[in-house]
């Protein structure tokens, strides 16, 4: 339980590390700078000017499909338990609510769009 709330905490905690510049020190530490630590925020700039937001993204896509992965995994995993409850067939009705909004939705779209297009033929 304990190791749950760790990972827990640092999983919130880690975005909250991107905004820190690389060889940065914690807010509220010591002023005064030494060499080496000037060294290491020059190359900190250099890395930061090589980043792209494409970097962020990829690996925040990363993240979420490791998150998704995970998911299905334990769904999986759930459901390979065999059922012991008989199964009644179940008559669906074929129009739904949903059915009625999708198509009240897709048949004047589809009639716009057509009529649109064919304005495109009009000549003068």
């Amino acid at each position: 339980m304990a190791f749950r709330n760790l990972v827990l905490l640092l999983a919130f905690a880690a975005p909250a590390l991107a905004f820190i510049a690389p060889g940065q020190g914690v807010p509220g530490s010591s002023p005064g700078r030494s060499v080496a630590g000037m060294a290491a925020v020059d190359s900190a700039s250099a890395v930061e000017a090589e980043s792209t937001m494409s970097s962020s993204l990829l690996a925040g896509l990363g993240l979420g499909y490791a998150a998704a992965a995970g998911a299905a995994f334990k769904r999986t995993a759930r459901a390979a338990a065999p059922d012991k409850v008989a199964r009644t067939p179940v008559a669906y009705p074929i129009f739904t609510f949903r059915w009625l909004a999708v198509h009240a939705l897709v048949i004047p779209t589809v009639f716009f769009l057509g009529a649109i297009s064919s304005m495109q033929f009009i000549q003068r």
